[in-house]
């Protein structure tokens, strides 16, 4: 799926990832975006540090995905994808 094919959609809710679901604590970075229509999504994955000219700790991979089943999980589940409470 193309980044443009996301035009016209709106944002559902950006999500996090808690590996330790049983651990209870804030600060999670957005890692998912997912969108209205119950299929697509982002999914923004650190750069590797080294390869990238601008060395920032902070530059993103952006994948857009469209997966239902794959959606409906991160959507539902607030253990091991909360709602991401803080900047990237």
């Amino acid at each position: 799926m193309k980044l443009f094919e996301i035009v016209g959609l709106k944002v559902a809710a950006v999500k996090g990832w808690n590996p330790d679901k049983s651990r209870k604590r804030k600060g999670f970075e957005p890692q998912y975006i997912l969108f209205d229509d119950g299929e697509t999504y982002i999914e923004l994955e650190e750069q590797d540090y080294y390869s990238f000219h601008d060395c920032s700790s902070l530059a993103r991979e952006i994948t857009v995905l469209q997966d239902k089943k794959t959606w409906r999980r991160i959507m539902d589940d607030d253990k091991y994808y909360p709602h991401a409470d803080c900047e990237i």
